[in-house]
């Protein structure tokens, strides 16, 4: 082979490796995502619209796969398999990490939100209060992409209705987390927790004798074939989280970030701007389509159970410590 022949190849293909080198080496991304709910949940449907967004600004440079229904993993697991790099991005709920960062749990702690306004000011990304909770979920290896708000929960029983706090003395009552655990002990309940992929069997089989979940869960998941009575007590609010692995969050160009911050900046106004509406409506499917009825308290009845879980805030203080109080004066501070 002629000298000059050599030559010319060994320079096409430094030429070509130059090229290449040129390209953005993440030209083409692929996101996984575990969700615990199906497409068609409130949360789900969000995550299905982000992935939209963010494959059409990014002209699919960025694309996204959603293994639902936990396919992959339960709730429980979403914090460790994220921080692992065993899946890229996961949902879960905030209160997953209540038992590590005892501090996340403040939107769990009994009648803490008196209202939505309330709510929605706390959870605001310009809010002092989430941003302290998504640097202390980022320290764990998951970095928090967006909040979905899911509304407020409520109480689910079988045969008769639940009105008082002197009706859950000594029952077993399906908990998210520790908080909401706390509220349960100081009305003299029995927390026991349960996933939320898990409540139609658990419910089903007696596993408890008391429910606790989301107005449009009760929708989405079939609840009312399996319980008779759900009581508004909008006692808690209901806070999903979408986090990523930290690592990866740090590893994609300036570019990819800001598809992905604008996309989820988008799913987040989304979902919150829809979340008073669609539990208001699945009240009234319940009430309308079902059999389950709707139990709503008086006023009078309402501050009986904001009196029985006081010890409740107590309680989320004593085991959150300084970073509890501060985030509790903080929430108080927007009544």
């Amino acid at each position: 082979m002629r000298p000059r022949f050599v030559k010319s190849l060994c320079l096409s293909a430094l030429a070509s490796f130059m090229l290449m080198g040129a390209m953005p080496a993440n030209a083409e991304r692929t996101l996984k995502v575990s969700i615990q709910v199906s497409t068609k949940h409130p949360v789900g449907a969000n995550v299905v619209y982000f992935k939209e967004k963010v494959e059409e600004i990014s002209n699919k440079q960025i694309k996204v796969e959603i293994y639902d229904s936990a396919q992959l993993y339960k709730g429980s697991e979403i914090p460790q398999a994220v921080a692992a790099g065993a899946v890229d991005m996961g949902l879960v709920l905030i209160d997953e990490y209540a038992g590590t960062i005892p501090a996340t749990g403040i939107f769990s702690v009994a009648f803490m939100f008196p209202s939505y306004e309330v709510l929605a000011k706390a959870a605001a990304p310009e809010s002092p209060i989430r941003q302290e909770i998504d640097e202390m979920i980022r320290k764990t290896g998951t970095r928090v992409v967006w909040w979905q708000d899911y509304g407020p929960v409520q109480l689910l029983s079988k045969k008769e209705p639940i009105r008082t706090p002197a009706d859950m003395k000594g029952k077993k009552v399906r908990v998210l987390g520790k908080p909401s655990g706390d509220f349960i002990n100081a009305v003299g309940g029995i927390p026991v927790k349960i996933g939320g992929s898990e409540q139609f069997i658990a419910y089903q089989r007696g596993t408890v004798d008391i429910g606790m979940t989301g107005t449009t869960a009760i929708q989405s998941r079939k609840l009312y074939e399996v319980m008779d009575y759900v009581t508004i007590t909008n006692h808690a609010q209901t806070e999903f989280l979408i986090v990523m692995n930290d690592k990866l969050w740090d590893s994609l160009s300036d570019q990819e970030k800001e598809w992905i911050t604008t996309a989820a900046r988008d799913a987040e106004q989304t979902i919150r701007s829809a979340t008073k509406d669609e539990n208001l409506q699945s009240e009234e499917f319940i009430r309308s389509q079902t059999k389950m009825q709707v139990v709503n308290l008086t006023p009078e009845e309402i501050k009986a159970w904001q009196d029985a879980a006081a010890p409740a805030v107590d309680a989320f203080i004593q085991e959150a410590g300084e970073d509890g109080k501060r985030l509790v004066e903080e929430v108080r501070k927007l009544y």
